[in-house]
């Protein structure tokens, strides 16, 4: 959260928060078109997907994201460890942000939409606590299901689909890390 309050400061203080949007926000139509019309290599795309989890909007965005964090964030870190937290965080960020722009591009027809936000990495962190057994979060991922049906119809430029996205990223990437966990077990145990 320090990098994303710093990255909004600095933006907001200097005057240059929109050219940090368009520099560093993920555009879902330069991944998801022809190769021949992109018009960012491959390596500015991939910057693009990660360094858009880090840039927001406001301080109310950031703020939002922030509660969220706080809401489940400790409860997540330790059912996983720090670093396997630090590692599904910015994976489910850019599953988030894949999720988003596959349903921008193939279901809503929307082409140029700028992503950013942590929305997707702090869904996948409230995945994480789902799949250690938090129920609280499930409750969560069925308001923004809502949300992104409502917000599909509606003018809401909330990117709910990175948020179901992150969090199925994170209830996966967490389950596969319990399995995985679970027969080093077993085998340590033989």
């Amino acid at each position: 959260m320090i990098l994303n309050i710093t990255i909004l400061a600095f933006g907001l203080l200097s005057g240059s928060q929109d050219q940090i949007i368009r520099r560093y926000g993920f555009i879902s139509d330069q991944l998801f078109v022809s190769p021949s019309s992109i018009s960012l290599s491959s390596s500015d795309i991939l910057i693009r997907l990660f360094s858009s989890m880090f840039i927001h909007t406001n301080i109310a965005h950031l703020a939002f994201n922030t509660l969220a964090l706080v809401y489940i964030g400790g409860y997540a870190e330790r059912s996983v460890g720090i670093l396997r937290y630090i590692l599904i965080y910015i994976l489910t960020g850019i599953a988030g942000a894949l999720f988003y722009g596959a349903i921008s591009i193939f279901v809503l027809g929307n082409n140029h939409t700028v992503l950013i936000g942590a929305s997707g990495a702090i869904s996948g962190v409230l995945g994480i606590a789902a799949a250690a057994g938090n129920i609280r979060a499930y409750y969560w991922l069925l308001i923004q299901i809502v949300f992104a049906i409502v917000g599909s119809f509606t003018a809401i430029s909330i990117a709910f689909t990175a948020h179901i996205g992150g969090f199925i990223a994170g209830v996966l990437l967490t389950k596969i890390l319990i399995i995985v966990e679970h027969k080093k077990r077993i085998k340590y145990l033989k």
